[in-house]
């Protein structure tokens, strides 16, 4: 029986007008990526699809359409295509300043460890977690998987090769108290009013 997922959070990043009128091409990309979320919080997959894929083409917008894609993807129990979509965000990161795009950059580490932790890949899913807290050190949350990932890699090694036979290692227990995290994270997300992201002057050509 296939563990239960933890599913993300698909939140609407906030924009202000300032920013919306710091070029046509930038605000299109991000009016689009506004748009795709909320297609994707409404359930309208294929339309938020749509939306994220026409935000690609905009530079300054394409880490957070990738982004939504990855979130869409996962709650579309497409793990792997999820996992591409958060690699490909990393990518398009490593070329933005260090300072930039900061809770976009803990977001999608954070989420990566949540799929790679619901596949069974605990050693990732740990790696992942601590490169969020890297980005945000002290959130309680990425604190808070972690450890649990590291249990659930001390408790795949510990137990004895015979007594394999739970899907990827993890106890019913501590899906559980994953769930349970991931619940709170998502009512927290819902109900916070989230920083404005970061965008550099000119970076859409």
């Amino acid at each position: 029986m296939k563990s239960p997922k933890p599913a993300p959070a698909l939140c609407v990043l906030a924009v202000s007008l300032a920013i919306l009128a710091s070029g046509c091409s930038d605000s299109r990309g991000r009016l689009l990526v506004m748009r795709a979320n909320f297609n994707a919080s409404g359930g309208s997959h294929a339309r938020a699809i749509g939306l994220y894929l026409q935000a690609l083409e905009h530079p300054a917008a394409a880490p957070y359409a990738e982004y939504g894609l990855g979130l869409l993807f996962f709650a579309m129990e497409e793990e792997a295509a999820a996992l591409g979509r958060f690699a490909e965000t990393a990518r398009l990161l490593e070329v933005a300043p260090e300072g930039l795009h900061r809770e976009l950059r803990y977001r999608n580490h954070y989420n990566a460890g949540v799929v790679l932790f619901s596949k069974g890949d605990f050693d990732g899913a740990a790696s992942a977690f601590r490169e969020a807290l890297r980005v945000s050190p002290g959130r309680v949350e990425a604190m808070r998987n972690l450890e649990l990932s590291l249990m659930s890699v001390e408790r795949r090694d510990d137990r004895p090769a015979a007594g394999a036979g739970t899907e990827g290692g993890a106890t019913e227990a501590m899906t559980l108290m994953f769930e349970y995290i991931r619940q709170r994270e998502v009512e927290q997300w819902r109900s916070r009013d989230w920083p404005e992201e970061e965008y550099a002057p000119g970076d859409d050509r």
